[in-house]
């Protein structure tokens, strides 16, 4: 094979990233496996221990790049980003040590999270840019590994339904919290794969996955064959998960392709005639087929609702029950300051679902808009230097629809998506700027 056929397909694996930028299977490994911890955190139960794959992931992923996480200390975007953070950090800190008798960590907790995880995405860039690899490069590699993760944990569901001994197997090498509302091993329709958990987060992450999916497929960077049989794993696998990312994945699939039809300069290409055929038969296939495969109890659960259109939404009960939720007291004091408690709930009775609210009771409404505004910025950077400008819209959309059902923004799978890819975004955008201030100078000295 020729050199320059090896290397025609600069995103591939077998190509440019391997005889171009020395992108090697070893490393490719161990980025998978890093992925997949970080991403799915699941806890491994060693009888003797617990062990949360998600702490190891990142403690092993600091420990390979020891001087990079250094030289990002340094770096003045990043520097400024925790210092925001830590200033969101010290004022609930005070509200909670002044204000409420009831101390609750929680939001404390969350945004040291959040500080590691954009620190990891950062390093994560650095690591890229040692080979000479772009913005988008990155976010191909990543991408297509994340959705190779999930195709996997999807197949290991729908498995995990068909043949009981193969789940029996999985969940004893996972830990169950006693804590937990959903017992995976003896609760016939909730399954999780080999995540830390189930239920809406993984689902609104498994559902995004097929957004994603549409947009490396569009990119040219996977087969229809690949794209096909990943997108109906997936989406089988979200019936024994939740209903979220069921919802939230036909309208970001939706809004995705009219952004992308909207943005693009080929609107007539073979590769969008033929998704939307498929999406099309999928439409029309998929309600007599699932009819066959599995009972009625879990279809009318998990999918038969929405055929009912509005009126289905409303008896699926979701959307009342979260209107309950809505406390918003006539205390002004509470209203600008919040309570400290990341609860949802000012008078400190009962923690609600949605994510609003407990942003609101952690600081006070001002400075809660102010903060989902400060997301709003460090995900502009990344909108600003990438290609996969529909796909991180959608997402970005997603992200903050989803938060008035759960705080989805701070914690779960599409959590530690989020901010990975900011981080990434922060690093690639200001060493770019960096790189154009220094030719630029170079320049005019010349």
């Amino acid at each position: 094979m020729k050199y320059t056929t090896r290397t025609a397909d600069v995103d591939s694996f077998r190509g440019g990233l391997r005889y171009i930028h020395g992108i090697t299977y070893p490393r490719i490994f161990m980025l998978t496996l890093f992925l997949y911890l970080y991403l799915l955190s699941p806890y491994f139960d060693l009888r003797v221990m617990v062990l949360h794959g998600g702490m190891l992931s990142i403690l092993i992923f600091f420990g390979m790049y020891p001087i990079l996480t250094g030289r990002a200390f340094l770096q003045l975007p990043l520097v400024l980003t925790l210092i925001t953070l830590c200033l969101f950090f010290l004022y609930n800190l005070t509200v909670l040590i002044f204000y409420t008798d009831v101390f609750n960590t929680t939001f404390s907790n969350y945004i040291i999270q959040v500080a590691i995880y954009i620190l990891v995405g950062y390093v994560l860039a650095l690591s890229f840019m040692k080979n000479a690899l772009d913005m988008d490069q990155a976010l191909t590699i990543c991408f297509k590994l994340i959705v190779f993760i999930v195709f996997v944990n999807a197949v290991i569901i729908v498995l995990e339904y068909f043949f009981p001994p193969f789940r029996i197997a999985i969940e004893s090498m996972l830990y169950l919290s006693e804590s937990a509302n959903i017992d995976y091993l003896t609760r016939e329709f909730r399954l999780r794969g080999i995540a830390s958990g189930g239920a809406a987060n993984l689902s609104l992450f498994h559902g995004t996955m097929l957004i994603l999916l549409q947009a490396l497929y569009l990119k040219k960077k996977i087969g229809f064959t690949y794209f096909a049989i990943a997108s109906l794993t997936i989406f089988t696998s979200l019936l024994f998960i939740g209903r979220t990312g069921i919802v939230m994945a036909i309208a970001g699939i939706v809004m995705f392709h009219f952004l992308n039809f909207v943005m693009s300069r080929d609107k007539l290409s073979a590769r969008r005639m033929l998704i939307y055929l498929f999406v099309s038969a999928i439409v029309v296939i998929i309600p007599p087929t699932f009819a066959m495969l599995f009972p009625d109890n879990l279809l009318a659960y998990s999918i038969s609702f929405l055929y009912q259109g509005v009126e289905g939404v409303q008896q699926e009960g979701t959307t009342d029950a979260l209107r309950r939720m809505i406390n918003i007291p006539n205390e002004w004091p509470k209203l600008l300051f919040g309570v400290g408690s990341h609860w949802g709930d000012f008078d400190l009775r009962r923690s609600y679902d949605i994510g609003y609210l407990k942003m609101f009771t952690a600081l006070g409404i001002p400075l809660a808009v102010i903060f989902y505004l400060f997301v709003a910025y460090l995900a502009k950077h990344v909108l600003t230097i990438t290609h996969y400008k529909s796909f991180w819209i959608v997402f970005m959309m997603i992200m903050f629809i989803s938060e008035y059902k759960e705080d989805f923004i701070f914690k779960g799978y599409s959590a530690r998506l989020m901010w990975l890819m900011i981080g990434m975004g922060l690093c690639y955008k200001f060493s770019q700027t960096y790189l154009k201030q220094r030719q630029g100078r170079a320049v005019s000295a010349s």
